[in-house]
């Protein structure tokens, strides 16, 4: 089905703003914004705090917190603009739960138009309920998250925040293949770049979870420097058998086992990453179609530029997550996931 020109340029929205919601949570997730409101309130939720008193009882919520209490004890109400104060760090948790608002407005409403008009079909609205499924999914476990540093942790769970992440790029991900499909893309049959391509994709996305759980337990302070790790290539902590308990894993703020552990894994991963990329869209490009060559070009420029990216994050991360390294590491992050999924999209009837 050839579809109107209107439901693509829909499509092509409805990715964007999935994009820039990831961005935001990103922003969210590095600034410590996201336990700044207490509340899940899904309606009622949607007025920022409109008078001096109700920002103040927004901030006596706060103050209840175990992030408040045991790191921002100091922390004054201040602006939206200056970073570090309460309203910064509401400002940006706020947007994030808007923007998601907004997200679900933009979409619901134009779709149940185009059913009423006919203009997609039964494989275009199989695709975009899996992108629903999936949106819903996000959201519950974005709370779940949430509710995980209001009990007892300063931060939420890593391991949470980094499955919300993946949860989130999924969504992405599925959007983006869905405007692939909305938009006819060209396709080709090549079978064993499409089985290379899907390993790549395993890679990339465990990477993409490693650095959610390294920001989440901001393993990045730890060692902030490279190709070492503060003196060692490995840190001796991570070939110490009797540190791998339970409650270490657990309770990784309490031991430098798993900062080290899971940035060790992320760097490793990072140059298998690299080196199988270079492999993988070497045999892309030699394909005869121009495509599969613009393609292996933007990957392989990614695939270096997040790499140089990612090594300044770290040697940045001495005394606190750098917001512009870290963001920018979390952009080219989905660019190269989008190229790779054009790529496996092109090569597969």
């Amino acid at each position: 089905m050839v579809y109107n020109r209107v439901v693509k340029i829909w499509l092509l929205i409805g990715v964007t703003m999935l994009f820039f919601q990831i961005v935001i949570g990103g922003i969210t997730r590095i600034t410590g914004s996201g336990l700044s409101i207490t509340k899940w309130e899904i309606v009622t939720g949607t007025l920022p705090p409109l008078s001096t008193k109700q920002w103040q009882e927004e901030f006596e919520l706060y103050k209840n917190t175990p992030q408040f209490r045991k790191i921002n004890t100091e922390m004054e109400m201040g602006s939206i603009f200056k970073i570090g104060t309460f309203k910064f760090i509401y400002f940006w948790e706020y947007i994030h739960r808007l923007w998601a608002r907004m997200m679900g407005f933009v979409f619901l409403f134009p779709f149940l138009f185009f059913l009423s008009k006919s203009w997609v079909d039964k494989p275009l609205i199989r695709r975009l309920g899996l992108v629903i499924l999936l949106t819903i999914l996000a959201a519950s476990f974005g709370w779940i998250m949430v509710a995980s540093g209001l009990i007892e942790r300063p931060w939420v769970n890593a391991y949470k925040l980094a499955l919300h992440l993946c949860i989130g790029i999924s969504v992405y991900a599925v959007m983006l293949w869905t405007c692939f499909y909305g938009f006819s893309i060209k396709r080709f049959q090549y079978q064993k770049i499409k089985k290379l391509l899907n390993i790549f994709l395993i890679i990339l996305c465990l990477q993409i979870f490693f650095g959610g759980v390294m920001s989440g337990m901001r393993a990045g302070l730890f060692y902030p420097s490279w190709p070492d790790m503060n003196g060692s290539l490995i840190p001796h902590v991570v070939f110490d058998s009797e540190m791998y308990t339970l409650d270490n894993f657990n309770n990784y703020d309490k031991n430098n086992l798993l900062p080290a552990l899971i940035q060790t894994i992320h760097r490793l991963t990072a140059y298998i990453l690299f080196a199988f990329g270079l492999f993988v869209f070497r045999k892309v490009y030699k394909k005869q179609e121009y495509v599969f060559k613009v393609q292996s070009i933007v990957v392989l420029v990614l695939l270096l530029l997040q790499m140089i990216i990612g090594i300044l994050t770290v040697v940045h991360c001495k005394g606190s997550i750098p917001i512009f390294y870290g963001i920018l590491h979390q952009v080219f992050a989905i660019f190269l996931l989008s190229s790779v999924l054009w790529t496996r999209y092109t090569c597969s009837r």
